[in-house]
């Protein structure tokens, strides 16, 4: 279940109690709270799972997983790392957990770039930016790889620049797709 969704039901239920509490006692909260709960999972159970994804929603996933995981948990913390000797929020930073977490990811850019390589011609445009982008998303992967950074190490030149632009001619594409 995606974080919106869950934010969204978690709003309902905040929602539910708040105009159950504005009727009699009959129940108790926690009795309600339980109702709420339950129906809750018997919708979501109910929801059918064996709908196919469309290619503009798995699109949309793939542009989140480029801000969350590969930029907010990988590129952007090692690039302060690197300057600051912290993570992006001025947090103290595991650099080797960081860059174990950001392997595991790249896992999962490489069914990315499968699925976008397989797309049909209609989506040319996006498979060309993709190119560009999974490319820089390996450069800058190879090379933390062979170069580990060192905190606050004036030296060690991490260029974020291309990441950026790709991936937000990316992004501008996947919301293009959204209009059509």
């Amino acid at each position: 279940m995606g974080l919106r969704k869950r934010h969204y039901l978690l709003f309902l239920l905040v929602f539910i109690l708040l105009i159950a509490g504005c009727g009699g006692k009959e129940k108790t909260d926690e009795e309600k709270l339980a109702e709420v709960i339950q129906e809750h999972l018997g919708n979501v159970a109910s929801t059918p799972s064996n709908e196919e994804p469309t290619v503009e929603g798995t699109l949309r996933e793939i542009n989140k997983f480029l801000t969350s995981d590969i930029w907010n948990e990988g590129f952007v913390n090692i690039s302060w790392y690197v300057k600051q000797g912290t993570g992006s929020t001025g947090e103290t930073l595991d650099i080797d957990f960081t860059i174990e977490r950001l392997g595991k990811t790249m896992v999962k850019k490489k069914e990315y770039d499968d699925y976008i390589n397989g797309l049909n011609e209609e989506y040319d445009g996006i498979k060309q930016v993709w190119t560009k982008l999974s490319g820089e998303i390996d450069r800058l992967y190879a090379q933390i790889q062979a170069n580990p950074p060192v905190a606050k190490d004036d030296n060690y030149d991490f260029d974020t620049g291309l990441y950026q632009q790709y991936k937000d001619a990316f992004s501008d594409d996947v919301k293009a797709l959204q209009k059509r």
